[in-house]
């Protein structure tokens, strides 16, 4: 986490934010989110580092939250845990197929692919009617190795962005797309001015998996969020949010 934090810091960054997959049970035998322990390791240690770093750099104490319907009273404890920074909400798991994650990428060849975009987007909506979250997690990660549906989905993209702006969540503008083999952030474009539309507000988040990866792309993040039309992002201490002046690309 350290290193995370030196990134930040080297990448000229006001501040990092952490955002670990929470203890959520999981429909697969995989270990992917943290277990309890590791859970309380990383918020001890995230504090260590706030304080250590306080006069350099801000560092905030995220959780991201896999949407599994079945799992809401756990997800529903966890979340009121801790006084998160920020809750991001997520989904990487469409029943038991996690979708994005490459050791199971065979199944997109015969999947219905119209079929998972849909159930995809149906979830997403659910998350974020739950209320839970203040942050919608790479909005169309279904996307994520390229398949697209033959039929048209805007409906179900529509539900979804009316469902965050109605929880007055914010959505990330997921900069790890580009560097995925859909070549693409997350949401696309013809979402985000979906979202600008219905006055839901942005943040920058570059989705790194290591110290490397730290505020990747966000001059273009920057740029795409100045096109579509917004000024502002916001930005989160206690899960009270902040509107600032979008920076300067650069």
């Amino acid at each position: 986490m350290r290193a995370y934090v030196e990134a930040g810091i080297a990448a000229g960054l006001s501040e990092v934010g952490f955002s670990v997959h929470m203890p959520v049970p999981i429909p697969i035998a995989e270990k992917i989110n943290l277990d309890e322990g590791e859970f309380r390791m990383y918020i001890e240690k995230a504090r260590c580092l706030r304080q250590e770093y306080n006069d350099r750099i801000g560092v905030l104490i995220g959780g991201e939250f896999d949407y599994i319907p079945d799992q809401l009273p756990q997800i529903e404890r966890l979340a009121n845990a801790f006084d998160f920074d920020f809750r991001v909400g997520s989904v990487h798991f469409i029943d038991d197929w996690n979708f994005d994650n490459p050791g199971y990428l065979h199944r997109w060849e015969t999947a219905d692919v119209e079929a998972a975009f849909r159930r995809y987007y149906h979830l997403m909506a659910e998350m974020a009617e739950t209320g839970l979250f203040d942050i919608v997690g790479h909005f169309d990660l279904v996307k994520k190795f390229g398949h697209r549906p033959d039929r048209d989905v805007s409906d179900a993209i529509a539900e979804v962005a009316r469902a965050v702006a109605d929880a007055g969540m914010t959505v990330e503008i997921n900069t790890a797309g580009w560097s995925k083999p859909v070549g693409e952030q997350y949401p696309s474009e013809e979402i985000l001015r979906l979202l600008y539309d219905l006055g839901v507000p942005i943040c920058l988040g570059s989705d790194a998996h290591a110290p490397g990866q730290v505020g990747r792309d966000f001059d273009r993040a920057i740029s795409l969020a100045r096109r579509v039309g917004w000024s502002a992002v916001n930005r989160f201490s206690q899960r009270r949010t902040f509107a600032e002046p979008l920076p300067a690309a650069g």
